[in-house]
């Protein structure tokens, strides 16, 4: 069984450094977020149905990585982020996204604090909403009962919290 980590919580954490600094430390894979390619190929707005599409791509680049059989898949987001996008943005999430979302639960949540300055970028969307997201990522995650680590600080100390956890567990994860 190969065990997965994910890097999620709100826009501008740090997510997406993280999970390549972790990627390149490990010389492993990882699974990126698709919803960046996505909508940077869209020539509109995104849409709920857009979303539904991006959950699915998210899927399908797990499996891809997966089946190189990394010792450990390192995931930047999963179907969680997907799934708080459409409730928050949308107020709506089809049964099937909750389910694989539940399915695909990883052994550990690497929750990223906002405490890094807002960085703009055309994709993102909620400046003043990060830290309101973050608490809905983490009542997700005491709700449905799920492993989760809160990271906090520099990127330094964050990857530095990361390979003290792997270590950690490192008979449980690899």
């Amino acid at each position: 069984m190969i065990h997965k980590i994910v890097f999620t919580g709100p826009e501008s954490c740090g997510k997406s450094t993280l999970v390549e600094l972790l990627a390149q430390k490990l010389q492993l894979p990882f699974v990126p977020e698709m919803a960046r390619p996505y909508i940077n190929n869209l020539n509109r707005k995104y849409t709920y149905d857009d979303l539904l599409s991006i959950a699915m791509l998210q899927m399908s680049e797990e499996e891809r990585i997966k089946a190189m059989f990394p010792p450990l898949l390192i995931c930047d987001t999963d179907l969680l982020t997907i799934k708080i996008w459409c409730d928050d943005k949308y107020q709506r999430c089809e049964h099937w996204l909750n389910h694989a979302w539940v399915d695909r639960t990883p052994s550990v949540y690497f929750l990223c604090a906002p405490d890094f300055p807002w960085q703009p970028d055309p994709q993102r969307e909620d400046p003043h909403r990060r830290e309101t997201l973050y608490q809905v990522y983490k009542d997700h995650m005491v709700k449905y009962k799920l492993r989760f680590i809160e990271l906090k600080g520099t990127v330094e100390q964050r990857l530095a919290t990361v390979m003290k956890h792997l270590e950690g567990d490192s008979q449980q994860l690899y």
